[in-house]
């Protein structure tokens, strides 16, 4: 019987090269390298030029390849642990969260929208993403939110989502050279005052 060992290394070999390429991808793209040349990718990833385009069909499959593999790695800080806490230690978990993610993965973030425009499976990722963070938004603040007719909610949501928008702290950073700090206190009294009215309550409610 003849033995499947070849086969089976060939495709391990690939996988591990494609995979290779992926992270080559995102870490050139994260360092401010967007969007790289396809030979700083190779040899990023220690792959020869022909490698890639053979485990990929072109540079807009890598990129996209990129943002799916961010979406698996780094779907966690979307996440919400403390939607019954305290309201002000909610408030300051979504601004680090927030910029967490703008530090850690904004600018493969910023390549998805950019390519969003021509390009729909990034489309769909960008939508994806942008549906992730809305419903971190309801999720942390549904005490809040569940206080205010639809139409409130919608509205209180869409602020408190845009305020600390990806898209807010790359103004904040690139037009009014802004550090990740100083972004940080900017966002947390925009939402101190936001919220003003349910931090007053809490304030007034016995300890």
């Amino acid at each position: 019987m003849k033995s499947d060992e070849p086969t089976d290394g060939r495709r391990a070999r690939r996988s591990k090269s494609r995979q290779a390429v992926i992270e080559a991808m995102f870490d050139l793209v994260q360092e401010g390298k967007s969007p790289p040349e396809v030979e700083d990718v190779a040899a990023r990833a220690g792959v020869s030029v022909s490698s890639v385009f053979r485990n990929f069909d072109g540079i807009s499959d890598m990129q996209h390849q990129a943002v799916q593999w961010f979406q698996r790695q780094y779907w966690h800080l979307f996440e919400v642990n403390d939607a019954d806490g305290p309201l002000i230690d909610r408030l300051r978990s979504h601004v680090r969260s927030r910029v967490t993610i703008a530090d850690e993965v904004g600018p493969i973030l910023r390549l998805s929208r950019a390519r969003a425009v021509d390009h729909e499976k990034m489309a769909a990722s960008t939508a994806t993403v942008r549906s992730r963070m809305a419903d971190q938004t309801r999720r942390r603040f549904a005490n809040e939110i569940r206080q205010l007719s639809p139409a409130q909610a919608a509205n209180l949501t869409a602020l408190i989502d845009a305020t600390t928008s990806l898209e807010a702290y790359e103004v904040m950073a690139a037009a009014h050279a802004r550090s990740g700090r100083q972004i940080a206190t900017a966002w947390t009294g925009a939402l101190e005052a936001i919220l003003a009215p349910w931090l007053a309550d809490e304030a007034d409610t016995p300890s």
